[in-house]
């Protein structure tokens, strides 16, 4: 009789068992209406080498940023982003050295792939303002050259979750930054552009 009990107790209490094993897995996948925020670093590499005075002004730098996305449905996301890369030059024989910077604030979108999976891919892109300057750096005079205007981005990456809170991702991007007169004339180039590979994780409430 004890056996029948307890066997029967076991059978009662299994779906209660079973059942917050299930519930309690996490929940992965992007939905609608939350916002993430991402941060994220790499490499930049200047593409078509712009020149100061006839010196290679931008050598592979570093790039960093910071963004915030909102869902507006699970494959689709709208937010802001900004971002700053750094490039260096080498020294030239009469010891002259430049630096690049290009920082930018953009409004962006994002497209997803297997929105509802916990690895996805997706395309991105931005339009919203750039700020370039380089600085030319003498002994112990420095002349910098800036410039304000717009810019642009399109960038495709993966990402998967880590757990219902943190996301973890890789994303390649283009940049396209315009010049204004006086820095052009300096540069020598009405637009730079430059290509960042990044690696970025984000926090979703």
């Amino acid at each position: 009789m004890k056996k029948l009990f307890l066997l029967v107790a076991l059978l009662a209490a299994a779906p209660a068992v079973f059942a917050q094993d299930y519930y309690g897995l996490p929940d992965y996948g992007l939905k609608k209406n939350t916002t993430r925020v991402e941060f994220y670093g790499g490499l930049a590499l200047p593409q078509k080498h712009w020149k100061y005075d006839g010196v290679k002004a931008a050598k592979t730098g570093w790039t960093a940023g910071l963004g915030f996305q909102r869902n507006v449905f699970n494959f689709l996301s709208l937010g802001m982003d900004g971002s700053y890369a750094q490039f260096d030059s080498e020294k030239n024989a009469a010891n002259n050295f430049l630096r690049t910077g290009i920082a930018t604030g953009l409004v962006s979108a994002r497209l997803y792939l297997f929105p509802s999976q916990a690895t996805r891919l997706y395309a991105g892109a931005g339009l919203g303002v750039g700020y370039v300057y380089t600085r030319r750096t003498e002994g112990d005079d420095r002349v910098t050259h800036d410039s304000t205007d717009l810019a642009g981005m399109l960038g495709a990456g993966m990402e998967f979750d880590i757990d219902e809170d943190f996301i973890f991702g890789v994303e390649g991007r283009y940049y396209l930054v315009k010049t204004q007169d006086e820095y052009k004339d300096a540069i020598g180039k009405d637009k730079l552009h430059y290509v960042a590979v990044m690696l970025k994780l984000s926090y979703r409430f």
